[in-house]
């Protein structure tokens, strides 16, 4: 039996030594399977880039929305709400996405001449690092995307990394003026107008300019009043930086990932009872935006405490005075802010998602409780990163806080104008004239905001006007929500948390757990108010 054994074990050894042999003198054979980095198209490199720019917007603006009650958050405190692989999805479409195929396509696209490629790349790249600085603080990027060179990258300073970006930006614009330069096979954003990439860079710089204005104002109104100047920045729908969704849903699906989310299987998302009652009640008429931002499954109040347990309840005690509470008016049916109560049966009952900007429905006041993908524009809607109106509204603030260039009121009126055209245009066809605001109901809105801001007592008290139409027209960007509330403290009035004590405001998130697992000089943060470096703002933040 023994020597049968080994027999056994010694057949063994040689056929798995006659493996190892045939595995070594395969690994310095190249796979007819796959492909080098110099044998890939540098077109569909630049359109995975492009595709994650807008994979990484979507993936990280709802925090931002959430935290500053644009849209619901559950909780019930800001520990609770958000773990530590929250921004793992962003955090590896920019590391894994937009820089690993940067760092393939460029060399390749410079030995080729394709420099408005590299710029395209560049700007998203820029864009992207940004925002993980302003949402995650010190981050590694010099020593990131190294492979075995590195596959420990130190944290670098958020600011470090800020003047990288501009550098970035810069060096982009330079190679968008180079001539000749093969155009991209395809453009997901400005449809091959290099032109208005410029623009877009430009606005970048000024919203990093503007970001950086408490920590150093004079470098911020040097480098808003020189963008200001060229006239080369977005200052029209035209030139919107937008991703476009189509009402595809198959093979593969191109539908605003919101839409897919609420509309295949039932709405799953809440929407913020402050907000809708922001709209609603904040002057002597309801924003004509609103039927574009909400549709109303019902139009009365529900009765039924199992759909709606809060119909039962008193507010909270710590709530001030005329805090919406529960709803925000029939068939406006949210929650409040950190809401973590279970799901009843209430499918029905939400407030959906609207036509703008995740093409959903308009409300036409029919009511008919219908959620699936066969409404609306179909999913066939926007991601809105970067808009004009958005551009007059940072204006106005830079305007007013540090003297720049241009009448602050003025930039107000024109971002409130911008943002009704936007919003009240976007798929027109779907729109029902009979119930749709009027150009009177626009004009109306925009008179009582500008007398509300002549009258105005001082500085702080016109910058919380302009803040509060800002997050108006910011529906569906939760990243410029998130920064701007940061830097200025406003709008003031945000809706307590259910909790009268849910912890401290996040200034920063925890770091995503692909990063901290897998880099052994990354420890994660102590907790979720430390500061990013261009937040020094003494404003007490809501709890």
């Amino acid at each position: 039996m023994k020597n049968n054994i080994y027999k056994i074990l010694f057949l063994l050894a040689v056929a798995l030594g006659f493996n190892s042999c045939e595995t070594t003198e395969l690994e310095i054979l190249e796979s007819p399977n796959v492909l080098r980095p110099d044998q890939a198209d540098i077109d569909f490199f630049l359109n995975a880039i492009q595709v994650s720019g807008s994979t990484f917007f979507e993936g990280i603006t709802e925090e931002g929305m959430e935290v500053t009650r644009i849209l619901h958050q559950f909780g019930p405190t800001y520990d609770n709400g958000y773990g530590p692989g929250q921004l793992d999805g962003p955090y590896t479409t920019a590391y894994a996405g937009i820089l690993a195929d940067m760092r393939a396509m460029e060399p390749l696209a410079e030995e080729n001449g394709l420099y408005t490629h590299i710029a395209i790349g560049q700007i998203i790249e820029a864009y992207a690092i940004s925002t993980l600085v302003d949402y995650l603080g010190d981050i590694p990027y010099s020593e990131a995307i190294l492979g075995l060179e590195n596959e420990n990258p130190n944290l670098e300073s958020g600011q470090v990394i800020y003047d990288q970006m501009f550098t970035l930006l810069d060096e982009a614009i330079a190679n968008l003026n180079l001539t000749p330069s093969f155009e991209p096979a395809v453009d997901l954003y400005y449809n091959g107008d290099k032109s208005l990439w410029i623009r877009f860079a430009n606005t970048l710089k000024l919203k990093l300019y503007l970001q950086t204005r408490l920590v150093n104002a004079a470098a911020s109104t040097a480098g808003i009043n020189s963008i200001i100047a060229s006239g080369d920045y977005i200052v029209s729908s035209d030139q919107d930086f937008e991703f476009k969704y189509s009402s595809v849903d198959a093979n593969p699906d191109s539908r605003h990932p919101v839409f897919a989310r609420n509309f295949d299987n039932g709405v799953t998302d809440y929407q913020s009872n402050s907000y809708m009652d922001l709209l609603l009640n904040d002057k002597s008429i309801a924003d004509p935006r609103i039927r574009y931002y909400f549709y109303r499954n019902r139009g009365n109040a529900s009765t039924d405490p199992n759909a709606l347990p809060c119909i039962v309840e008193s507010a909270p005690a710590h709530y001030p005075a005329g805090e919406v509470f529960c709803v925000a008016a029939s068939g406006y049916n949210g929650r409040d802010h950190h809401d973590n109560d279970g799901i009843p049966p209430d499918e029905n009952d939400r407030c959906d998602w609207g036509v703008y900007p995740i093409g959903a429905r308009f409300d036409d006041s029919s009511f008919d409780g219908t959620n699936d993908r066969t409404v609306g524009a179909q999913g066939a809607g926007i991601s809105p990163i970067m808009l004009s109106s958005y551009v007059d509204f940072m204006l106005a603030e830079s305007a007013l806080e540090l003297g720049t260039t241009g009448d602050a009121r003025t930039y107000l009126a024109d971002g409130m104008a911008k943002s009704f055209d936007k919003v009240m245009n976007f798929r027109a066809d779907l729109t029902d004239a009979a119930v749709a605001p009027t150009p009177a109901d626009v004009t109306d809105y925009i008179d009582e905001v500008l007398a509300n801001y002549d009258a105005a007592a001082d500085d702080d008290a016109r910058l919380e006007i302009i803040v509060t139409e800002y997050f108006i027209a910011l529906f569906g960007n939760g990243i410029e929500a998130y920064n701007t509330y940061r830097r200025t403290g406003k709008p003031e009035n945000l809706q307590p948390s259910l909790l009268a004590n849910p912890g401290v405001f996040i200034r920063s998130f925890l770091y995503p757990s692909s990063l901290v697992d897998r880099n052994n000089n990354v420890e994660q943060k102590a907790n979720q108010a430390i500061p990013v470096f261009w937040d020094t703002n003494p404003e007490g933040f809501v709890d």
